[in-house]
Order: C-alpha cells, then structure tokens, then sequence
C-alpha cells in the first residue's frame, strides 16, 4: 500500500563497522503464528494514531499481537507505541525510511540514524528498512541498502527481527519493476532478492479489491491462488526463512458486499501451511474490517470478522 509519508557516537558507529559480516549468528526467532492489524493508513509517528486505536481494534478482532508503525524520515519509535508494545503486548512492527537516500545508506551515511532506531525498539520487536520498495528505486539499489541497514540494526540490537517487505503489485506478470526477462536493468527478480544473511523473514503486501478485479481476485479466494503471491512466494520460499504477510487487505467495493470470510478461511489454511508466521490486516477505508467507527466506503462484515477471529485465535501466545 503506497503511502504519501507512509509507509551517536563516533565509538558506537566505529563498533557497528567492526561487526559487519557477523550478525547472522544473532538471528531472532519468529512465533509459529502472530496476527495482528494496522490501524489505519495515518498510523505513522505524529499521526495522532494511538495505541488506543490498536486496544479498539482488539476488542472486535480478537487478542491482536502486533502493531505496525510506520516513520518516513528516521524519526524514532514514538513513546506511545513502545508503551502499547511493553504495557498492552502490542508487538511493534516499526517500518522506517531515514533521511538519507537509499544509495547513502548503502554507503554508510545513515549509520548513526539507524542505530538509534535500533536501540530505541524493544527486545524482540520487528524493524524493517524502506517497506515497499519497488516504486522508488531498483533491486540492486534496494538489497545494497537493505543489507547495510540489517548490519547496523542488528549490531546495535541483536534481538530484533529485521525482515524486508515487498509490494504485491509490481509483483505482477508485466510489471517493468519486477522483471524476469534478463532486460531489467537491475529490477530482475533477483536483483530484489535480500540475501538469506540479511534477514530474519521475508514479507509481502497484498490487497484485493473489486474496482480493480481482473487484475486481483475475486473473493472468496485462497491468497494461495494469487498469481502475485506466487511469483512471490516462489522466489523466496527456498530461502530457509520465515515469511510473513504485514499488510492485507480485501474489499468487495462494487455491488453486493460479500463476506471476506471465505476468503479469510481459505488463505489461512494456505499461508499455515507454507511457513508464513505473521499475518496482519490493513485497516484502510473499504478495506475495514473490525472496528468500533468505520470510514467511509467501510462496511459491517460480521462473518469477514468472525473468520479474522478464528485467525487470531490460533496464534500463538
């Protein structure tokens, strides 16, 4: 989901260079299963989104387990999101961008803004590096900056699970950013390919909707039939590494609203079924499913919501 803004110490610097190429052995394990949503699209530091939103969600969606946040230029982990994490068990996931471009931090330039994040996060929290990156710059450029963003990260905090996210949509057959031809001028699949030492999961975002049908399914539907997913899915699943779906989002925007249940049930007995360890589901618009007010183009689902139950129901604790 593309968002408009979303989504210290020379000694501590020289320790995080000393460290490169030693941080896989402090790898973070993942839970069998966590479920949790994100709020809204504004869920980002100085949004005004609280945690209240997430504790709301909480009482419609089931015992929620991770919360995404979301900084566009290296602000640190907002006070209110690490009380929701360490008072109320609302795991942050901190999705950041810095203020330096991709190429400088691949460079370095962006050490010292990367580790203060890092520091900040709480033992065993989530980070990731420039979430869906595919629109703003190439897969070369992108695994350059990844790479140098995970060795700083997990240097200044070993507990952390630092894990890349990609966009579903330009992981569609035809898109000029994901490409699979040998002519992509580093946007081939593998050039996006964060390798396997340098992350801790991999993620994707995925999102239906009617308007668009055609190109997305039409529901109810297995994410397990997703033709995105599965170019997806086939060129990360070898890799030994959790996955995870951050972002999801299903709306049926023309006609008769029908049940995202269906499709909710047949995706998870997919996703349970081939490694993926986190699922959280976008609370934006026509994509609302559980929730005290809805904006508008939302709409009550109460089987859509009851089969999300059933999802967080079976994580585990």
């Amino acid at each position: 989901m593309r968002r408009s803004a979303p989504r210290t110490l020379v000694l501590a610097v020289v320790v995080v260079l000393l460290t490169l190429g030693n941080v896989a052995a402090a790898e973070a394990t993942l839970p069998t299963l966590a479920v949790g949503a994100t709020t809204s699209a504004t869920d980002t530091v100085g949004s005004g989104n609280t945690c209240a939103g997430f504790l709301d969600e909480r009482t419609h969606l089931g015992n929620l387990g991770i919360r995404r946040v979301f900084a566009s230029a290296g602000q640190l982990p907002p006070a209110d999101a690490l009380t929701c994490h360490n008072t109320y068990g609302g795991v942050l996931w901190y999705s950041f961008k810095t203020s330096c471009t991709p190429t400088a931090v691949a460079a370095g330039s962006c050490d010292t803004e990367i580790q203060n994040i890092a520091t900040a996060m709480p033992a065993n929290s989530y980070l990731t590096y420039f979430h869906e990156p595919e629109d703003d710059m190439t897969g070369v450029q992108f695994v350059a900056a990844f790479q140098r963003a995970y060795t700083v990260a997990k240097a200044a905090n070993a507990t952390l699970n630092v894990i890349p996210i990609y966009m579903s949509y330009q992981w569609r057959t035809g898109s000029t950013r994901v490409t699979n031809n040998g002519t992509g001028g580093d946007y081939e699949i593998q050039d996006w390919i964060v390798p396997a030492a340098y992350a801790d999961a991999y993620g994707l975002d995925l999102y239906w909707q009617a308007s668009t049908r055609g190109s997305e399914p039409d529901d109810p539907y297995s994410i397990g039939s997703d033709p995105r997913m599965i170019r997806w899915y086939n060129s990360f699943a070898g890799l030994g590494k959790p996955l995870t779906l951050p972002e999801w989002g299903i709306d049926d925007d023309q006609g008769t609203r029908a049940s995202r249940g269906p499709a909710i049930r047949a995706s998870r007995t997919w996703l349970t079924s081939h490694n993926f360890r986190i699922v959280s589901y976008w609370q934006l618009d026509n994509w609302y499913l559980g929730a005290t007010t809805f904006p508008a183009g939302g709409y009550a689902d109460p089987d859509g919501v009851a089969a999300y139950q059933e999802l967080v129901a079976a994580a585990t604790p």
